[in-house]
C-alpha cells in the first residue's frame, strides 16, 4: 500500500533551525504563500493540501486556483477550509489553463514569497522551513530550489535525483549559476521551488504563450538575473503520471517546436539582453536531443541560437537519453556525481551559506 506521505530522509542538520514562539510561529523567517493550481485532482487534492497545512514552518497562506473542475475538487478544498483559516479557494468558472491559474494566484497572493506545488505533488515536512531559512540569509535571491525526487502515479516508487552541488545549503550568484550551467545542466524542480514575489511580478508572471515551458523559462531567468539559493535535499515530490501537463506537452511535437521557437525569439528582446547572451553561452534549452538540434538548424531566424557547444551537448545528451533506461538508478547517481565534481570542488570556497 502506497505511503501517505513522501519518503524522503529528514534533514541531517537542523542548527540554524529558528525557535518557534508561543503561537508556533517562525517570526524569522519571510511569510510565504502557495499557490495550487487545480483541475480535475480530487483524487490527490487533500494530500497535497494537508502537506502544506502541516509544514513545520506554517505557510502564510494557501490558495487553491481551481480552473473549472469537473469533479468534487471544490469540495474537497471547502471542507478542508472550514477548519484551516489560512486555506482559501478561488473559483475559475472556465478552464482557463495552468498559467492563467498560476498567474491569477499570483496576483492574489500576500506573502513576500510564493510557492506552486501542483495539486498532485507532495512536499515534504521541511520545504517551507528549510527553503525559507535560506531564503531569509540571502533575501537578494530571486528562488530557492532543491533536488528532485519523483513518484508513481499512486504515490510509490520513489526516486530522489541529487544535483551533488554544495553539502549544505548556499547560495549561488548569478555569475555561480552561469559557471555551473556552462559545465554542468540541469533542469529546476518547479514543483519544489520557491519565489521572491516582487522578482517573479517584474518579470510578468508566467507567460501564457510559453504553455508548459513558463515555469521553464522563469527559473533560468531569474536565477540568472538575481541567483539563487540551494538547499541539497529533495524536499517535494513529483508526481509523474502518463497524462502531466509536463509529460504530455512535449509529446507534441510541433507545439513544442513552436514553443522553442518562442523562447528564442524572446532571447531577443531587449527585456531580456541581461540573460540572453548567457542563456546562449550556457547553452540553456528544454531538452537535449536530435530533433531540437534538427529544428535550430533549419531555422535560419532562429540557427543564431545554435552555438559548438549546444550542438555538442545536444548530441551527448541524445546518447545519454537512449542510454538511461538501461542504467540502474545508482549507476545515474554516480554519473551526476563525477559530472558535479569539478563544479563542487570551484564553488567550496567562493559561495555564500
Amino acid at each position: 500500500m502506497p505511503s501517505s506521505t513522501c519518503p524522503i530522509p529528514p534533514s541531517r542538520d537542523r542548527s540554524e533551525r529558528l525557535l518557534l514562539d508561543r503561537d508556533g510561529q517562525h517570526p524569522g523567517l519571510p511569510t510565504l504563500s502557495a499557490v495550487v493550481p487545480n483541475f480535475n485532482h480530487a483524487r490527490y487534492l487533500r494530500s497535497a493540501l494537508e502537506a502544506l497545512l502541516g509544514q513545520s514552518a506554517p505557510i502564510a497562506e494557501i490558495i487553491v486556483v481551481d480552473d473549472g473542475s469537473t469533479d468534487d475538487s471544490c469540495a474537497v478544498v471547502e471542507a478542508l477550509a472550514d477548519h484551516h483559516p489560512s486555506l482559501r479557494l478561488i473559483r475559475q468558472e472556465r478552464n482557463a489553463g495552468v498559467n492563467h491559474a498560476l498567474n491569477r494566484g499570483l496576483a492574489e497572493a500576500t506573502g513576500e514569497y510564493v510557492c506552486f506545488p501542483a495539486a498532485d505533488d507532495r512536499v515534504e515536512r521541511d520545504f517551507a522551513a528549510d527553503s525559507l531559512a535560506a531564503l531569509a540569509r540571502h533575501p537578494s535571491a530571486g528562488l530557492c530550489f532543491s533536488d528532485l525526487a519523483v513518484m508513481g502515479a499512486a504515490g510509490e516508487d520513489v526516486r530522489r535525483f541529487p544535483l551533488f552541488l554544495c553539502g549544505e545549503p548556499c547560495l549561488l550568484s548569478p555569475a555561480d549559476m552561469a559557471r555551473v550551467l556552462t559545465r554542468n545542466y540541469f533542469n529546476f524542480p518547479s514543483h519544489a521551488v520557491i519565489y521572491r514575489r516582487d522578482h517573479l511580478l517584474a518579470l510578468g508572471g508566467f507567460r501564457e504563450d510559453l504553455s508548459w515551458l513558463a515555469d521553464w523559462f522563469v527559473n533560468y531567468v531569474l536565477a540568472l538575473r538575481h541567483g539563487a539559493c540551494y538547499v541539497p535535499r529533495a524536499l517535494a515530490c513529483f508526481r509523474v503520471t502518463p497524462s502531466s501537463y509536463s509529460v504530455r506537452g512535449p509529446r507534441d511535437a510541433a507545439a513544442q517546436r513552436a514553443l522553442i521557437y518562442r523562447v528564442v525569439d524572446l532571447l531577443q528582446s531587449s527585456a531580456l539582453a541581461d540573460v540572453a547572451r548567457i542563456f546562449r553561452a550556457c547553452a540553456i534549452v528544454p531538452e537535449f536531443s536530435f530533433r531540437l538540434l534538427f529544428w535550430l538548424a533549419v531555422s535560419p531566424r532562429h540557427r543564431w541560437y545554435l552555438t559548438p557547444r549546444l550542438m555538442t551537448r545536444l548530441v551527448l545528451r541524445g546518447v545519454w537519453a537512449a542510454l538511461i533506461p538501461w542504467l540502474p538508478l545508482r549507476a545515474r547517481h554516480a554519473v551526476r556525481w563525477l559530472a558535479s565534481l569539478g563544479t563542487r570542488r570551484r564553488l567550496a570556497d567562493g559561495v555564500s551559506r
